[in-house]
């Protein structure tokens, strides 16, 4: 063999040469999907609940999504009530996570079993209800031989699929989300999962070397379209022509030659988004509300524009005035360094009115088989055409929305902050860019803030350590650069150090391979200043500053609720402190509690502790199993 194989790229290849082609030879990526049931998040949470603990593999599945919904939350359900009845079913004193094979082939075993001396049993984990496909599979055929290849004296005795079964319930329209968790648990509770045993068969190897030669000498790598389509990542560049899910090929860039920033920045109307994409070297605004009346920045309105020709009237839409910007930019004809577009959810909107009036649709509802898809599909082409002009700068800017709530398995609601554009568009944005950030206004005090949460929307490719900035251009380039160059593995002021060193190992021991990034330990964060930051995130300590005649807990109410909002804030600093309330859980709002209308009033008992699977500390790299 000229390839080093493995079962994952023999099975993509026989299933169809061209997403083998993509993905093993060119090497392309995708932006990630962020669908609550996404498999491989699912099953490597799965592996990582059954080798490392509930609470690790929550703390994985709820790091890989920018932002979390109720969907998330009865996924992570579903994995807190089955791991540990799929962990019981495994014979202790097994090793996790074993690799395999030699100079032609690489193999990860779920679990290996000692029997005796030398006599194991091998288990593989499948996060799936549907047994059939798999027990016809060659992969634990193809461990069991090489395995006993590459370790004379050694032998597998059994092997065995443990299947962990998908509960997949519906939320009905006339329940309540809290009785649709009841009956959740009612399924989970009833789920269990189970053993087969699978037969040795040495011809399975005899076809998987067959495939493996037909691999290697394969040089066309055709499509072949097939009911699995629907699960690749590759179906809408392949099918559709959609380059807007393909990102660049991971290679190291010159840092001294890398110039261009892609950023989106969100916040609320008047925060200074405008204002601070101004400061941004030869600016063009493609501005579609209007507001530019203190900004000095040449702009295109993006609106309809109507022209009388006679007796006929001519109508060009807002969205073709942006698509003619874009062409025109992509000419390069101008001396424009950043291009703003302000905002980017009208620029939305005007893409529904444009594919509509082009249809002869007066909703997407009138053709909901295609009409979502086709608005999707000229938005966020024409956007990455956007972020892919070669300027220096090139500033996305939303409002930030307010109005939807996550609900905890506790039943507590959260309200979320993320850009005002559908989750899964905003999701894909979020992927083509650099940074996301959102601009936090108190009175006149204005920062940048790269946080992100299960409630607070953030992401992009690059990791910025310092959370908040003031609003300020140069202070966003510091940030950026140093972010940049961490990415890119050199330390600030050059060289090849790499941003992230390899971990330590004990002298007496190998560090074995694994398929997961792992976590590194989070430093302690330093105290917020209350003076300084957004009053959701005011310390619980209250302002030191503040005289103490200033104030009058003698006479203030206290906040009923206000024990679970410090104790949630302290046990997830994420989650926001009511603005209304100090240190002493006294009330200053007007009317007091009576006036508040986030206070449950009807509930009265102690609230019980979040369970675990609520906590969302900060994201971490997952990498893929395969080499």
């Amino acid at each position: 063999m000229s390839t080093r194989c493995s079962h994952s790229r023999v099975e993509s290849f026989n299933r169809c040469p061209f997403k083998y082609r993509l993905r093993y030879i060119e090497g392309l990526d995708t932006i990630p999907n962020t669908e609550p049931d996404n498999a491989l998040i699912l099953g490597t949470a799965l592996h990582t609940g059954i080798e490392e603990g509930i609470y690790q593999a929550l703390d994985f599945y709820a790091s890989s999504f920018p932002i979390l919904t109720d969907d998330h939350i009865h996924e992570m359900m579903k994995l807190e009530a089955l791991i540990p009845k799929a962990k019981a079913l495994l014979p202790p004193g097994g090793t996790f996570e074993l690799p395999i094979g030699n100079s032609d082939f690489i193999g990860f075993m779920d679990y290996l079993a000692p029997v005796d001396k030398g006599t194991f049993d091998l288990y593989d984990f499948k996060y799936s209800s549907n047994s059939k496909s798999y027990m016809v599979s060659g992969q634990l055929h193809e461990y069991k031989y090489f395995y006993e290849l590459t370790h004379p004296g050694h032998r597998i005795r059994n092997m065995y699929f443990l299947f962990v079964p998908k509960v997949k319930i519906r939320q009905k329209k006339t329940e309540t989300l809290a009785q649709f968790r009841d009956r959740l648990r009612e399924a989970l509770n009833g789920a269990e999962p189970w053993l087969e045993q699978v037969p040795f068969n040495l011809y399975k190897v005899v076809d998987f070397l067959t495939d493996v030669k037909h691999m290697v000498e394969e040089t066309e790598f055709p499509k072949n379209p097939n009911h699995f389509c629907g699960w690749c990542e590759y179906e809408e560049y392949c099918q559709k022509g959609w380059d807007y899910m393909i990102l660049p090929k991971n290679e190291r860039r010159n840092l001294n030659a890398t110039k261009k920033k892609v950023v989106w920045i969100y916040g609320a109307p008047f925060s200074g988004k405008t204002f601070f994409a101004n400061q941004f070297p030869d600016p063009l605004m493609l501005n579609t509300d209007g507001n530019i009346k203190f900004v000095d920045a040449p702009y295109i309105a993006i609106r309809d524009t109507v022209t009388v020709e006679g007796r006929l009237t001519k109508r060009h839409l807002a969205w073709e005035v942006f698509s003619d910007a874009v062409a025109e930019l992509e000419k390069k004809q101008n001396d424009f360094k950043t291009i703003v577009v302000d905002l980017l959810e009208d620029t939305y909107e005007a893409c529904r009115v444009y594919i509509c009036d082009r249809q002869g649709w007066k909703h997407e509802s009138d053709d909901s088989f295609r009409a979502w898809d086709m608005v999707t599909s000229e938005f966020l082409n024409t956007i990455k055409r956007l972020v892919d002009l070669d300027y220096e700068n090139i500033i996305l800017i939303s409002h930030e929305d307010r109005s939807r709530d996550l609900t905890r398995k506790s039943g507590d609601k959260i309200s979320s902050i993320r850009p005002n554009l559908r989750e899964k568009v905003a999701n894909k944005v979020a992927g083509m860019v650099d940074l996301v950030a959102r601009i936090v206004a108190d009175d006149n005090d204005r920062v940048l803030s790269f946080k992100t949460s299960e409630v607070i929307f953030g992401g992009g490719r690059l990791t910025v350590r310092n959370k908040e900035i003031p609003l300020d251009y140069e202070a966003f380039c510091e940030v950026y650069e140093e972010a940049n160059q961490r990415a890119a593995g050199a330390m600030k002021h050059g060289g090849n150090t790499p941003a992230t060193p390899a971990p330590e190992t004990a002298d007496s021991g190998e560090q074995r391979p694994t398929r997961r990034g792992r976590k590194p330990k989070e430093e302690e964060a330093p105290a917020p200043d209350p003076e300084a930051v957004e009053d959701a995130d005011r310390a619980a300590a209250g302002d030191p500053d503040i005289p103490q005649e200033q104030t009058e807990p003698e006479v203030l109410p206290k906040c009923p609720d206000g024990d679970r909002i410090f104790a949630q804030h302290n046990e997830n600093p994420e989650i926001p402190l009511c603005p209304n309330i100090d240190a002493g859980h006294h009330c200053h709002k007007e009317g007091g509690p009576d006036a508040c209308p986030l206070w449950d009033r009807p509930n009265t008992e102690e609230q019980e502790p979040a369970p675990m699977m609520d906590v969302n500390p900060p994201r971490r790299t997952r990498k893929k199993r395969d080499a």
